[in-house]
């Protein structure tokens, strides 16, 4: 998932990326809050959130590609034994649920 942002809102690749990072975050762990997840670790300096839920663990992380847009990827793990695509499932949620709340791009833009 790619987000884009206003460009005139701030100025610098430093400021305008960080501000962009820290607004994504926030909705990330908002999106986090919702799904009734544990955080287990939030690096900063990987930019990666690990967090679980009753029914899957999610690594999720966060690149500022340009000043003005951030990737978000979803890593998730699901607690069956077989999954029946649950895995894509759940990711597509998210990703459907963070559309909502941020400007998005698009999938798999920079291959």
């Amino acid at each position: 998932l790619v987000i884009a942002i206003d460009a005139e809102s701030a100025s610098g690749y430093d400021t305008l990326a960080s501000q962009f990072l820290e607004e994504a975050k926030k909705e990330v762990l908002d999106l986090i809050e919702r799904e009734k997840g544990k955080i287990i670790d939030d690096n900063e300096k990987y930019s990666e959130i690990y967090y679980e839920t009753p029914s899957y663990n999610c690594t999720v992380t966060l690149i500022a590609t340009t000043p003005v847009e951030i990737a978000i990827d979803f890593r998730v793990t699901t607690y069956n034994f077989i999954s029946f695509g649950k895995g894509k499932k759940v990711i597509e949620n998210l990703y459907k649920d963070l559309d909502s709340k941020l400007s998005y791009k698009g999938i798999s833009l920079y291959k």
